[in-house]
């Protein structure tokens, strides 16, 4: 793993530790990503058709659980939510 930017957001129901939201590189994949367990599994939130360039700040919603925010260098900000709030099993990236 290679982080080049992270941040810290609400917890997931059910889970005590603030979810994590890395914008780096998990096993050969660089991309933007979340967990609920502490990092030790991580999810890719965004997809091939969802690139922003270089973020250089990731931030949580410390109220909402999901909502994530992406300094994106000169793009702006980007915020986006999960679509099935249901789905925060982190399991997909060791």
């Amino acid at each position: 793993m290679h982080a080049e930017a992270i941040g810290f957001g609400k917890a997931a129901p059910r889970h005590r530790d603030l979810t994590l939201y890395l914008s780096g590189q998990v096993g050969d994949l660089r991309a933007i990503y979340r967990s609920t367990n502490a990092g030790a599994s991580w999810v890719r939130i965004n997809d091939d058709h969802h690139q922003y360039g270089w973020i250089g700040v990731v931030g949580g919603d410390p109220r909402v659980y999901g909502r994530v925010y992406l300094g994106t260098n000169g793009r702006g900000i980007v915020s986006g939510d999960i679509v099935d709030r249901d789905d925060h099993d982190d399991h997909d990236r060791r």
